[in-house]
């Protein structure tokens, strides 16, 4: 069985929007996923923008500083 519940985190603690059908003391493996509108790719946006041309043939090299094997 899988639910999925929205919460939010206050003073380092998760608070369920409404109750949880469990059982106390019962097990669970959470997976937080924020509901913000975050761009996933925010991170790696203008990393081509460098203005080399050789970016795909060069990739290891501009990205981890060596070449890799």
């Amino acid at each position: 069985m899988s639910i999925t519940i929205e919460a939010t985190f206050v003073n380092g603690q998760l608070r369920p929007k409404s109750p949880i059908p469990l059982a106390e003391g019962t097990a669970v493996r959470v997976t937080i996923t924020p509901l913000a509108d975050e761009d996933p790719l925010a991170g790696v946006i203008g990393i081509g923008d460098s203005g080399r041309e050789d970016g795909a043939e060069h990739h290891d090299q501009y990205l981890y500083g060596s070449k890799r094997p």
